[in-house]
C-alpha cells in the first residue's frame, strides 16, 4: 500500500519540479488555515454583528418611548423633589446615622449641625460634623455603610489624623450633608 502511494507522488514530483511541490504545500495550507481559523472567526463575527445591530434598533426604540412618554419639566421637577425625605423627619435620619455608627463600631460623643434652607431649590442642607475615632478599616466601612443605606446623604468632606505612627486608632473629621425636603 505504501508502494501505491509514493507512485503518484512521485509523477506529480515529476511534473511539477521542486518549486511546484512547495506551492502546493503553501495552497494545502491556506486552505486549512481557511477552514480551521478564517471561516469560524467570519461566522463568529457575522453573529456579532447581527447582535449589535439588534441592540442598536432595541435602543433606538427605547429612546423613542421616553420621548414619547417624558412628563412635562413641571412634573419632572415635583417627582424630583419627592425623592427627598422631609424636613420633619430629619431626627429619624439622624438616629439611623448615629445606628450605623454604633452598628460599626463606632461611637457618637457629640456633633455639630448647620441649617441651610434655599428657598430657589426648596431643599434644605443640613450639614452635620462628626468627630469619630476608631480603626481605618471600621471609618471606611462606616462611611461605605452609610452610603449604601442612606442616598440621601452627601460625604462632603472626611479628615484622618494618626497621632503616632504605629497607632491603630486614627482620628476623623467627618462632614456630612443630608438633604432634605422643605417643609413648605
Amino acid at each position: 500500500m505504501n508502494r501505491h502511494l509514493r507512485l503518484p507522488i512521485r509523477r506529480w514530483g515529476n511534473l511539477l519540479d521542486w518549486p511546484g511541490l512547495v506551492g502546493m504545500g503553501g495552497l494545502v495550507i491556506c486552505l486549512a488555515l481557511y477552514f480551521l481559523a478564517v471561516q469560524p472567526a467570519q461566522q463568529q463575527l457575522d453573529t456579532v454583528r447581527l447582535s449589535a445591530s439588534s441592540l442598536h434598533e432595541r435602543i433606538a426604540r427605547a429612546g423613542q418611548a421616553l420621548n414619547d412618554n417624558a412628563k412635562p419639566i413641571d412634573e419632572q421637577l415635583v417627582a424630583f423633589y419627592q425623592i427627598f425625605p422631609s424636613e420633619h423627619d430629619v431626627t429619624d435620619w439622624i438616629g439611623k446615622i448615629e445606628a450605623i455608627a454604633k452598628r460599626d463600631g463606632l461611637s457618637l460623643q457629640q456633633a455639630d449641625y448647620k441649617v441651610d434652607r434655599d428657598k430657589v431649590v426648596k431643599l434644605t442642607r443640613l450639614q452635620m460634623n462628626l468627630p469619630l475615632k476608631g480603626e481605618y478599616q471600621t471609618l471606611r466601612r462606616f462611611l461605605s455603610d452609610l452610603h449604601a443605606e442612606i442616598p440621601v446623604v452627601a460625604l462632603e468632606q472626611v479628615q484622618f489624623e494618626r497621632q503616632k505612627v504605629g497607632d491603630p486608632l486614627v482620628d476623623a473629621k467627618v462632614r456630612l450633608v443630608i438633604f432634605l425636603g422643605n417643609a413648605s
